[in-house]
């Protein structure tokens, strides 16, 4: 199977340009593709030589112009001869497995370590996906009699989570039942639990402007680590959100005083997942000279902004 199979299946449903068909790939969960434009483009050329597909460039007012593509009649048998093949055995690649068959060596707290932080991801990956399942143009367009189509789909790839998730308890009663090495305590180990009110990380939901941001108002120099975005991550895709607001108390001394590298990475991350931060905090004249250098130099950005309200912050939001 290769990405030309998919373009010329996504022009079967409707015309689209180039970069409909780059985001149509970014946000479907089971698509592996990358969806950059080299690998878009590069496709897109090889089937207009083939014969498959169409181009036509369409004018728009004040707006560069852009090109359309379509579906040819040729490239329809194509995509139904595809379809109709022996479909290829399914892909097993799970890092976690070949980590934990070359894991003898770990003690049990570096273990369970390991996999909590897995844990993180496969958590934050599962609410990711259900985000983009609901809002993916399949979804959307779903053609009348194959709304079932979707259905399964997404209990296909829920499940695969659901399933993971239940094997990391299973390897971490495994683990726990080592004796050997220097164990890590159990509460040193366990995967954070996020709620609403009344734990580490207490946040509310937000509005301005109709459009909704996640304020995190509690959890005492809660970022320790790249990992704790994970948590925001999750969130942000449970309540349908990029944007968030944290109170500066959250920020850790290793994320003020740049020792580590955690302010970098931690921002990083984020923006993999193009969230949108705010930091209220009263002041930076009591910051380290090094942190106000980077707040200055993201001020020219779009990703990460520090202000002394809430009122500001949520602003900057959606500007």
């Amino acid at each position: 199977m290769s990405i030309n199979h998919v373009i010329l299946g996504l022009l079967s449903r409707e015309p689209l340009s180039g970069y409909e068909i780059k985001k149509i790939v970014q946000n479907s969960p089971f698509m592996h593709w990358s969806g950059n434009n080299n690998q878009i483009y590069k496709a897109v050329a090889e089937l207009l030589d083939e014969g498959y597909v169409t181009k036509m460039v369409q004018h728009q007012a004040g707006a560069p112009s852009k090109n359309i593509y379509s579906i040819t009649d040729a490239g329809q048998k194509a995509l139904t001869n595809w379809l109709l093949t022996v479909t290829e055995a399914p892909v097993f690649k799970k890092q976690i497995l070949v980590k934990l068959a070359l894991a003898g060596q770990l003690k049990r707290g570096d273990l369970q370590n390991m996999l909590t932080a897995y844990a993180d991801v496969v958590r934050m990956q599962a609410a990711l996906s259900e985000r983009e399942l609901a809002q993916s143009r399949f979804a959307e367009q779903a053609l009348s009699g194959s709304r079932k189509f979707m259905d399964l789909i997404r209990e296909n790839v829920l499940d695969f989570y659901a399933s993971e998730r239940q094997w990391i308890r299973k390897a971490m009663d495994a683990v726990a039942e080592m004796t050997a090495g220097e164990a890590a305590s159990p509460e040193a180990v366990a995967p954070k639990e996020v709620h609403g009110e009344g734990t580490d990380l207490n946040y509310r939901i937000q509005e301005n402007r109709g459009r909704r941001f996640l304020h995190f108002t509690g959890g005492e120099a809660w970022i320790q680590r790249e990992q704790d975005a994970i948590d925001i991550i999750s969130l942000c895709a449970e309540h349908d959100t990029n944007a968030v607001v944290l109170d500066g108390k959250m920020l850790s001394d290793d994320f003020v005083q740049l020792r580590t590298g955690l302010a970098g990475a931690f921002l990083q991350k984020l923006g993999n997942y193009n969230i949108k931060a705010a930091v209220i905090m009263a002041g930076e004249q009591h910051l380290p000279a090094r942190f106000r250098e980077m707040v200055a130099e993201h001020r020219t950005g779009r990703t990460f902004r520090i202000f002394d309200n809430l009122e500001s912050a949520s602003d900057w939001l959606f500007a």
